[in-house]
Formats: structure tokens, C-alpha cells, sequence
């Protein structure tokens, strides 16, 4: 699925980023022409141009409630791949609540669907925000709770999390509204019968990126330059009611990386209703739910011990890069085989990507070594995690050039 950073986020990592909502335009008194001089829209119409965005998202925010839709549309010739979070926003007391989920058509291309569903548990998800915590939970699992100080414990992989936690713009972060009060409309808005008002305008590509999901983001440091086409639309009140933003010209530089090459559209869309309207009931302070405190339960899979055993469900996140330790007599999905250290020094400047060629020959080494009971649970292998550097340096004394590799991996063995 992110990762608009807002103030609020206190260095809470980003993320994840899935956006966007159903769209019911509320209705005001202003005029028929959009002269914005009468009527509850005149607070954000009445403000000079460059102005109206800011007045608009604080217009939003003094409805109070709101309901939203957040989407991130992967189109490819077999179909399209959806991202989703569905769900509301009590502004003023700072919490929101989103079902989130990722479908696609079953003719998108396999290996790119393959890709997205890396970084995300599989199936449905409940987000639930109270200003800097976000609580995740899946199906009828107790709520997990991510602190500022959990993410920072857990480390990078919490991201697709923490870029949730509530922000200055709006309660549930990593959506379209983030960025509206970012641009500045140019042009003026074309008006509609209802009142409401449509702004068509750009952003910069680095802003717009910051709608990806966290490990799309990672993949790519520069943006360019070609800007990302953006609808907005405020309704007669002047409230944020829908936004799409076109991110072909960001999907092309992920292309540049040989990322999700099938892939042929992007489009992030959002949108706003049920204006001062009772949220969704079903937070973590209702039902009667458990709740887990993150930093007790889980742990980055790189500090467990060799031998260590521990499951990857119910962490609200995908991959093995943190996991839930438990004794090894109990259901687990993987053994801790060995934590490695690469350090290789190379002479000449080396075309190498990582080191995981050389972490992958300690693995190999630590399965030979491992005792008998611990192979005997492996189901499919080893794998492994974790990241590493690769530099070049001249050698001391006017030597030739080196190429360094460092890093830091884990080896597993999955056991189900």
C-alpha cells in the first residue's frame, strides 16, 4: 500500500501509503454564478487565490466529521490493481478509522500484483488513528498499537504504518489532502451549478511521490521535473470534496528502475462526504477489544538470537523484517538460522548492486552448520533479510581504486 509527512508526525515514519474516499458534495447557499459572495462559502471564495487552498482544508476541518475514500490505481493492459482505505474523520478530536485493502482484476499482470502485496498483510486491514498512535488490526485480531516510539524501535519497515498517524491537514495521513494545501492554484476555478469549483493546476513530482507506497518511494531519489497533473474540487462550502492527481510522470521514473514495468497508468484519487455526520463506530476505545502495545509483542527480526523462533502474522505488516517472537514449542513461521555480517573489500571499481551475494554464501554456510533439529523444521529453505552498502575509495598511498561492500543480514529458516 505510504507517505505524506505532516508536522504532527514527529519523525513517525512515513509510509504506505493507500488514499481516497466517497465523494458527496455538500450543499450551501452560495450563488448559482460561483461568485462566492454569498452563502458559507465565502470564508475560502473570498480569500485572494493563492489563499483559497489553506482556507479550504481549514473550512474542511470545521465541518468537524467527514467521511473519505483514498485510491491508488495501478493501471496495466489486463486491468487495473486497486489500493483502498474507506472509512472517517473526526478532525476535531483527531481520530479516523479506514478499512484498507488492495484488489486487482484477474487479468493484472501477476508479477506486478506479486510486487504490491509485498509490503501489506494479505487481505483486509483496519486502520484506526488517535493523533501520533495508529492501531491496526486484521480480521478479528486484538488492536496492535504503534507509538512514535515503537516505529523508531521497530524501525524502517513500520513505515506502511506510521504514515497513517494523524497530521495538521487531516486525521488519517497519506491521502491527496495532504498535498492540496501544498499547491497553489494559478488560474481561477471553473465554476459548477451547485456551487461547488474545480481547479486544475500541478505539483511538483517529489511532492506527488510522496503518495506511494513506502517501498516505491525508497526506490527512487530523483523525481524530475515533469509536473503531476492535479484536479481539486470544493464544494459550495468551500470544503475539500474531491482530488486526482495523474502520477504518470512518477510511474515513468519507477520504470527507470525496472520497477512495475507492466504498469502503464497511476492515478491517486480522494474524496470527501458525509460532512458533521456521526463517524464510524469500531475504534480501539470501543468493543471491548484487546490492545497490544507494539514494542512489547514484536521485535525487528535482525536483534533475535540464533535459534530464536517467531510468526509473521498479526503484525499488520508484510515481509519478515519485524515479527512476533515466540517459543520455538509453540506455532511459529521461521527459526532465526544466523545474523551476518558482510565485509568485503574489492580491489577496482566494482559494478555490484549489494551484498547479498555474499550474505546468501554465509547462510549456506550457517544451514551446514545448524544442528539436525533445527533442518529438520525447515519447510522451504532459507531466506533471508536485511541491507547493505557498496562504495568506492582510492587505496592509502596512492593506491588503485576499491570497492567496499558492508552490511548487516539474518538468516532464517521458514518452518510453515
Amino acid at each position: 500500500m505510504g507517505t505524506l509527512r505532516t508536522a504532527r508526525h514527529r519523525g513517525a515514519a512515513v509510509a504506505l501509503l493507500l488514499p481516497v474516499i466517497i465523494g458527496m458534495a455538500g450543499c450551501g447557499a452560495e450563488d448559482k454564478a460561483g461568485t462566492g459572495k454569498t452563502g458559507a462559502g465565502k470564508a475560502v471564495y473570498g480569500q485572494p487565490l493563492a489563499e483559497q487552498f489553506q482556507a479550504a482544508t481549514d473550512a474542511t476541518r470545521d465541518a468537524g466529521t467527514a467521511a473519505f475514500v483514498s485510491t491508488l490505481t495501478y493501471g496495466a493492459a489486463g486491468g487495473d490493481a486497486v489500493q483502498e482505505a474507506k472509512g472517517s474523520q473526526d478532525y476535531e478530536r483527531g481520530t479516523a478509522l479506514a478499512e484498507l485493502g488492495l484488489s486487482a482484476g484477474r487479468h493484472f499482470p501477476a508479477k506486478a500484483l506479486e510486487f504490491l502485496r509485498a509490503p501489506g498483510p494479505d487481505g483486509k486491514q483496519t486502520v484506526a488513528t488517535a493523533e501520533d498512535d495508529v492501531y491496526v488490526r486484521q480480521g478479528d485480531s486484538a488492536w496492535l498499537k504503534y507509538t512514535p516510539e515503537a516505529v523508531n524501535e521497530l524501525g524502517e519497515a513500520t513505515g506502511v504504518i506510521a504514515a497513517h498517524a494523524a497530521g495538521d491537514v487531516a486525521p488519517y495521513s497519506g491521502t491527496l489532502a495532504d498535498l492540496v494545501p501544498r499547491v497553489i492554484p494559478r488560474e481561477k476555478p471553473e465554476p459548477r451549478e451547485d456551487g461547488s469549483r474545480v481547479y486544475r493546476l500541478t505539483a511538483l513530482p517529489e511532492v506527488a511521490a510522496e503518495l506511494l507506497p513506502r517501498d516505491l518511494q525508497s526506490l527512487q531519489h530523483d523525481w524530475g521535473t515533469d509536473p503531476v497533473p492535479l484536479t481539486v474540487r470544493l464544494d459550495a462550502d468551500g470544503r475539500l470534496a474531491a482530488a486526482t492527481a495523474d502520477l504518470g510522470p512518477v510511474l515513468a521514473r519507477l520504470h527507470e528502475q525496472k520497477v512495475l514495468v507492466e504498469v502503464k497508468q497511476l492515478r491517486a484519487t480522494y474524496r470527501l462526504g458525509d460532512f458533521g455526520k456521526p463517524v464510524k463506530a469500531g475504534g480501539p476505545d470501543q468493543g471491548g477489544r484487546p490492545v497490544e502495545d507494539a514494542r512489547e509483542v514484536l521485535a525487528p527480526l535482525g536483534s533475535m538470537k540464533d535459534g530464536r523462533c517467531a510468526g509473521t502474522g498479526g503484525t499488520g505488516l508484510g515481509g519478515t523484517a519485524v515479527v512476533r517472537p515466540v517459543d520455538c514449542a509453540d506455532r511459529h513461521d521461521l527459526r532465526v538460522l544466523a545474523q551476518v555480517k558482510v565485509d568485503r573489500t574489492l580491489p577496482g571499481k566494482q559494478d555490484i548492486a549489494n551484498g547479498d551475494v555474499y550474505a546468501r554464501v554465509a547462510c549456506e554456510r550457517a544451514l551446514a552448520d545448524a544442528p539436525e533439529a533445527w533442518r529438520r523444521g525447515g519447510a522451504d529453505g532459507y531466506g533471508l533479510v536485511g541491507s547493505s552498502r557498496v562504495g568506492s575509495s582510492f587505496g592509502m598511498g596512492g593506491g588503485g581504486a576499491e570497492t567496499t561492500v558492508t552490511g548487516d543480514y539474518t538468516c532464517y529458516l521458514r518452518t510453515a
